[in-house]
């Protein structure tokens, strides 16, 4: 096995993506990666003015997030909203050794709490309409397409209500464990 694991934690915007990362970071006692931090201490370094510099912003955090990554020795939970089309293959150039951790949530549950969620400013959330929200609401409908499916070690969990974040830390010792054999 490689030395470098990544506990890659997957699922819709504001499906829990980053909760559950940081109970599994503080439970595996790993580090924890998440592309949002970046993202968020980019906005307050550079400032972020419109739509066009936010979306600028964003995927430069991308790029920092699979550097950190493929810097990180030992294990590392590693959080995002990744996308399927360039995600798996990146990811697999990091590290042969993935398990991946799905925030299944249905897709209205996870609108709702996008909606009422407080985000750092530079995500622009202030400037989203009813109508933005309805639509990509919509655009998540028509194009989610689940778990990235990186290894055959694919833990799922229900993040629509109360995670027993204990549980689900063993479950993900378990396919770690899993992986070892």
């Amino acid at each position: 096995m490689s030395a470098r694991l990544l506990l890659v934690v997957s699922g819709l915007a504001a499906s829990g993506k980053t909760t559950v990362g940081k109970a599994l970071s503080e439970r595996l006692s790993v580090p924890l990666l998440d592309k949002d931090t970046i993202l968020e201490a980019l906005f307050d370094s550079l400032g972020c003015d419109d739509r066009q510099q936010r979306h600028s912003l964003s995927r430069a955090s991308d790029e920092v997030l699979y550097r950190l990554a493929a810097e990180a020795s030992g294990t590392a939970v590693v959080v995002n909203w990744w996308n399927h089309d360039t995600a798996p293959a990146r990811l697999h150039t990091i590290s042969p050794s993935l398990v991946e951790v799905f925030c299944e949530c249905p897709v209205e549950v996870a609108a709702a709490r996008f909606v009422a969620r407080e985000r750092h400013r530079g995500h622009m959330d202030h400037l989203r309409t009813p109508e933005d929200h309805e639509e990509g609401l919509q655009r998540m409908r028509e194009t989610f397409r689940g778990p990235l499916r990186l290894s055959e070690l694919l833990v799922t969990v229900d993040t629509s209500r109360a995670v027993d974040h204990d549980a689900l830390a063993e479950r993900v010792r378990s396919a770690i464990d899993r992986m070892l054999v």
